[in-house]
């Protein structure tokens, strides 16, 4: 049984052995993995362009400019001419900026353009109120009596009376309608009516017209009441020769933040019935088109050819074109582009911190693949000394069994 039970301890250290080192072989396979991954964001790190922050001088140019009058002339470009001789020797591109009256066009989303019927009390003469027995007549056209059965009297009659009071205190059955050549419908108090005495007339227009966009009110321009407003339009029809204002008939203007705009009556209209919400009708509109006309700040630019003169160091002194016989003195200074500066620097900012970012994330892997190969090396001592320990015991079960044979053998020789 001694022999027995040493055979098996040592088939079992045996097989021990072999689980520690085929544990052992992948350790050392997953740290081989770890340090390909290792080296992978080490190219990384070194794949990675370090920003370069920009520097003032890439953006500053020697500036040339004159004093035309009142306007200050910047040269943009010259180019020497083939033919250069003692009155033209370069072609010279300069520019100015001035106001130029323009007009300008607007695309304002979800406008929220609210419509309704133009509605008004008007104070007939009495010369236009006229009696042919029992029909009166204002201006020329018969007042019936109301109806109220008539779809068209009722529905315009609704409105109105909601608009203004007044109406609603009329008798009905005393209530008197016309219309006229214009389609605009009028009711009067047919009890006050008497011929060639002042009548109160209420009129109301016979389909709806644009009145507001949001909470501004909408006004209808009228030619020829307000100069400023006829240039803005001219204007406006000039530099948009190609949209519906150009030629449109019905205009509407607004004020918003201290500026007048213009919008046509079509547009608007096509807007207040775009939306798809009926239960509120303001909202989700499409596109409006606004203009609007005011002085903006312009670049004025023309080519010519000149003479022009430089000093000893190369520095443009003196101007005279083609088309004058003024002589320019020239004004050099160094000009720094500010914002072309600006943009480079936040270009330069963000890459910044793309790069850091990308170099904490390189860092913040390595040390994860670092922790790891640390877990596994510490592991691999263990096994190491988990062999030794192994590999001492087999050699002491060794003995143990050679001595067993070594007994069992002289017994049965002797």
């Amino acid at each position: 049984m001694g022999m027995a039970a040493s055979q098996a301890r040592y088939l079992a250290l045996t097989a021990r052995k072999t689980n520690t080192e085929y544990e052992g072989q992948q350790i050392n396979q997953e740290r081989t993995a770890l340090a390909n991954q290792s080296a992978d964001a080490f190219n990384q790190y070194l794949a990675l362009e370090v920003p370069t922050a920009p520097s003032t001088q890439d953006y500053t140019t020697i500036q040339y400019t004159y004093q035309d009058g009142n306007v200050e002339e910047a040269i943009e470009s010259m180019t020497e001419l083939a033919d250069a001789n003692s009155d033209y020797n370069y072609l010279v591109t300069h520019y100015h900026y001035s106001d130029v009256f323009t007009g300008v066009r607007n695309t304002k989303i979800n406008p929220q353009v609210r419509t309704g019927y133009e509605t008004n009390t008007n104070t007939i003469a009495g010369a236009n109120v006229t009696q042919d027995g029992a029909n009166f007549q204002i201006n020329g056209y018969t007042v019936n009596p109301y109806d109220e059965n008539n779809v068209e009297q009722k529905s315009r009659y609704d409105v109105l009376s909601d608009q203004i009071a007044a109406v609603k205190t009329i008798d009905k059955n005393n209530l008197g309608v016309y219309t006229d050549d214009q389609n605009v419908m009028h009711f009067v108090d047919m009890s006050t009516l008497a011929a060639g005495t002042d009548a109160t007339d209420y009129s109301i227009d016979a389909t709806a017209t644009p009145q507001y966009i949001g909470n501004t009110e909408l006004t209808k321009y009228e030619p020829g009441k307000d100069k400023t407003l006829d240039l803005s339009l001219e204007q406006i029809r000039k530099d948009n020769p190609d949209d519906p204002i150009a030629t449109a008939e019905n205009i509407y203007t607004y004020e918003s933040y201290g500026r007048t705009y213009f919008v046509t009556e079509d547009e608007l209209m096509a807007s207040a019935n775009s939306s798809m919400n009926a239960a509120n009708p303001s909202e989700y509109q499409a596109n409006l088109n606004t203009y609007y006309a005011e002085a903006i700040k312009t670049k004025i630019s023309s080519t010519d050819k000149a003479f022009v003169e430089f000093d000893d160091t190369g520095r443009m002194t003196s101007i005279n074109y083609e088309n004058s016989t003024a002589t320019y003195t020239v004004q050099t200074e160094t000009v720094t582009d500010q914002a072309a500066y600006q943009d480079a620097m936040n270009q330069y900012e963000y890459d910044k911190a793309v790069y850091e970012k990308a170099v904490e994330d390189i860092n913040a892997k390595t040390e994860i693949i670092q922790e790891e190969d640390r877990t596994l090396e510490l592991r691999l001592k263990q096994l190491d000394t988990e062999q030794d320990a192994l590999q001492t015991e087999m050699e002491a079960v060794a003995k143990v069994i050679e001595k067993n044979i070594e007994m069992t053998f002289k017994t049965f020789s002797s």
